[in-house]
């Protein structure tokens, strides 16, 4: 399996950034790589929620994917696992999991993102460059997270 992990330091409390994270709706507000998410099981979210998520770019829908949460343990970690992946999707399996932890009194949010390529094309393109391009796409998105809460 490929993984990709990055953090970002935010001055807020972890509680704080958990909840927000967590907000399915004011997701696409900060990560670059969805532009839609719906809870497919009734709130309030915890371990067993299925949510549906619609990947893009640019604000443009490429493909869904299926998920649920693995784990949730408030506030400090949660992990989506990919239940079902639409056959557009260039993968068909993986995890994204979350750590919210302290640092200097604001919190160390983690995010990791580890998936199987679906078939050669999508594994050759994950070599070429659609890694990387995903690389930065989760760093930006952690930036963006930071401004947004950060502003608040």
């Amino acid at each position: 399996m490929a993984r990709i992990e990055d953090h970002i330091d935010i001055a807020a409390v972890p509680a704080v950034v958990f909840r927000f994270c967590h907000d399915a709706a004011r997701r696409p507000e900060w990560d670059e790589r969805v532009t839609r998410v719906e809870l497919l099981t009734p709130k309030p979210v915890r371990r067993g929620t299925l949510l549906r998520i619609d990947a893009g770019r640019s604000g443009r829908f490429l493909f869904s994917w299926d998920a649920e949460y693995a784990e949730f343990q408030f506030p400090y970690s949660s992990t989506l696992r990919v239940i079902d992946a639409a056959p557009s999707s260039p993968f068909g399996t993986g995890s994204e999991s979350w750590q919210f932890g302290p640092a200097g009194g604001g919190t160390r949010f983690t995010l990791a993102w580890e998936y199987k390529p679906r078939g050669f094309l999508a594994r050759l393109s994950d070599a070429l460059g659609q890694r990387a391009f995903t690389r930065r796409a989760i760093h930006r998105s952690l930036a963006n997270l930071k401004e947004l809460l950060e502003a608040r």
